[in-house]
């Protein structure tokens, strides 16, 4: 029985991973479960008794890559720019290729459309930890510090640079990281809160 359940589960994993180099390749509709079989040196029937459906099969995949990219972006300090924006910049690189096939995608396939909703909300939440300590503890201000620095990290961003403009990898990272520094007022010579530096400059118009 142990055997049996070995066999099962290293039959699963051959599929995932054929699943997933394919993904990463192919736009989702040019993926088949005939292809994946191929790949895994499994039958199609193999496939469907496990996974029972392509759908079912891709959702698992993303999962997998999800957790991949969530674990590559890990930064050991939170606060430190640098680090937070080079392990960004590596994951773009890795994973550029797919993201924009699966963007362009997303309007007209439910599943894509979901997992990028979900990407989004990701992103979001590897902001807040990876630059806690530079944000605004709540209100108007903590969001706006998000926003701008989600547009600044953002996919389309490295995109733009990356692929649009066609800048190599450590350029894209510099550019990056200044406009990250720059939102969190960590760049030299910058206020450390642009809030506080409002209500600075209204006091001393006051004195005057």
């Amino acid at each position: 029985m142990t055997a049996r359940a070995d066999a099962a589960a290293e039959t699963g994993r051959r599929v995932v991973a054929a699943a997933k180099a394919l993904f990463m390749e192919r736009d989702y509709e040019d993926v088949t479960l005939a292809d994946v079989a191929a790949d895994a040196d499994v039958t199609v029937q193999t496939v469907i008794r496990r996974f029972k459906s392509k759908e079912g099969l891709a959702t698992v995949v993303a999962d997998e890559i999800g957790s991949d990219i969530r674990s590559s972006r890990e930064v050991s300090r939170p606060g430190d720019v640098a680090e937070a924006i080079h392990l960004l910049v590596a994951s773009f690189e890795a994973m550029g290729g797919m993201n924009w096939r699966l963007l362009r995608q997303g309007h007209r396939i439910p599943l894509i459309g979901e997992r990028l909703r979900l990407a989004r909300a990701a992103h979001r939440a590897w902001i807040e930890a990876c630059f806690a300590p530079l944000l605004p503890r709540r209100g108007a201000a903590r969001e706006r510090r998000i926003l701008s620095l989600f547009v600044a990290t953002d996919f389309y961003a490295w995109k733009l640079l990356r692929l649009d403009l066609g800048l190599p990898p450590a350029e894209v990272e510099r550019v990056m990281c200044e406009m990250a520094k720059a939102i969190t007022g960590t760049s030299r010579g910058a206020a450390v809160d642009g809030e506080a530096s409002v209500r600075r400059g209204g006091a001393a118009r006051g004195r005057a």
